[in-house]
């Protein structure tokens, strides 16, 4: 019997029909798991939750500001300063100041740093342009299944010529809600798991299906 790193969960595909986008994802069972995923990458989508530029944290947005919070047992200098969503500066000028650091260290703190220095890059690139997103996510399709991670790697797979790297979380793709079905129903048959699995195509179906489990 295959041995999977989650013996049971829910695969999602959310939709964006005006931004012509679905996100493909997992989580665990849970009351209302898909229901808060869906809410939360909404938060995340419409600018209630932003990103800070050193720590590149998510938190609920307060006026245009990041919050203040916490990173390391610390306080983190991204509090009360633009999102990353809004400008790039600061994540810039800490990215500097590392590199700058980095002939003072060796060993695990020099690498640590290089890795932090590079995350902090890639950050900066994706956010350079950054334009307000467009539309709501929906419900789309669930999948209750074993594998969850496995199935959304290999879903993840497929799709990955269609991934919309500029948007601001990952697992987005440029697709139709019926390709990324069938990049999921493609992967629970490479992992044998068709049978088992079970399928909700509205809330309706999604909360019997839980019932169930």
């Amino acid at each position: 019997m295959t041995e999977f790193l989650y013996s049971h969960g829910e695969v999602y595909i959310f939709e964006n029909p005006e931004a012509q986008r679905v996100k493909v994802g997992m989580t665990g069972i849970g009351v209302n798991s898909v229901l808060d995923r869906l809410r939360d990458v909404n938060y995340m989508w419409l600018g209630r939750k932003v990103t800070c530029q050193v720590c590149g944290g998510r938190l609920v947005n307060v006026g245009r500001l990041v919050p203040r919070h916490v990173k390391s047992g610390i306080d983190c200098p991204g509090g009360n300063a633009l999102p990353l969503e809004k400008d790039v500066t600061l994540a810039q000028s800490h990215r500097e100041s590392i590199i700058v650091r980095l002939g003072h260290l060796s060993g695990i703190e020099k690498a640590s740093a290089i890795r932090i220095a590079n995350t902090l890059e890639k950050r900066i690139e994706k956010f350079r342009n950054f334009r307000p997103p467009i539309g709501e996510w929906k419900f789309g399709i669930v999948f209750f299944t074993n594998g969850i991670a496995e199935v959304e790697s290999i879903s993840h797979k497929i799709l990955a010529e269609h991934l919309d790297k500029l948007a601001p979380f990952g697992e987005v793709f440029c697709c139709s809600v019926s390709e990324a079905t069938e990049a999921v129903e493609k992967a629970l048959r490479l992992l044998r798991l068709s049978h088992s699995a079970r399928k909700a195509t509205n809330w309706k179906s999604y909360f019997s299906g839980k019932s169930q489990i």
